[in-house]
């Protein structure tokens, strides 16, 4: 482990800046069976499509970021800041995580310590998300960290095989569309949450 890199650090695990060497590793990922979560599946690229992935991040506009497991030094994430607006100190989250380390924390453990790193070290003042209505974990999560739901709107899905239930997919002109809700975190609410959860 290389802490000079390291940026964020918890009780288990340390963040760093995303290089393509450790986008390599998602070859070691599990892969969701989920078909819903079939968009999230990065386990099964190959180098080239892991290296066009990675080129597709590299802009002005965008900062990503590895998530590595402390004990075993294991690359099980990565926390992405996209749509970077420097004047109005907003970005738009976006978060995955090998889908073998799931359900063990990670997520919240990471994105407490990002938050603090996102508001207070660069100095943002707005995250945004959008979040798929049927992905109840990740909203769960967003919810606990304190986001609040601002809108919602519908966006065609990756997964086209998928049958529209009409309450989080939906069937229009020939294409399966799904509903995702959009969601922000203010730094003051963010600073008032954090001290209400200091004081409790």
């Amino acid at each position: 482990m290389n802490k000079k890199v390291n940026l964020i650090e918890s009780k288990r695990l340390y963040i760093k800046k995303l290089e393509f060497e450790d986008a390599l590793h998602f070859k070691d990922w599990s892969l969701f069976d989920n078909p819903y979560l079939f968009g999230y599946n990065y386990g099964n690229f190959s180098e080239l499509e892991t290296r066009i992935w990675f080129n597709s991040i590299k802009t002005i506009r965008k900062k990503y970021y590895a998530v590595y497991e402390k004990k075993e030094d294991k690359f099980v994430g990565f926390l992405g800041l996209k749509n970077i607006k420097v004047f109005q100190k907003s970005a738009r989250l976006g978060i995955v995580f090998d889908p073998g380390n799931v359900e063990k924390g990670y997520g919240y453990e990471a994105m407490m310590r990002f938050l603090d790193y996102f508001f207070n070290d660069l100095d943002f003042n707005t995250m945004e998300l959008f979040v798929n209505s049927f992905n109840k974990r990740a909203l769960n999560l967003y919810k606990k960290l304190g986001f609040i739901k601002i809108s919602e709107f519908l966006e065609v899905f990756e997964n086209q095989f998928i049958n529209a239930d009409d309450i989080n997919f939906f069937k229009k002109n020939g294409q399966v569309y799904s509903k995702l809700y959009k969601m922000k975190l203010e730094k003051e609410r963010y600073i008032e949450s954090k001290i209400t959860k200091n004081d409790a």
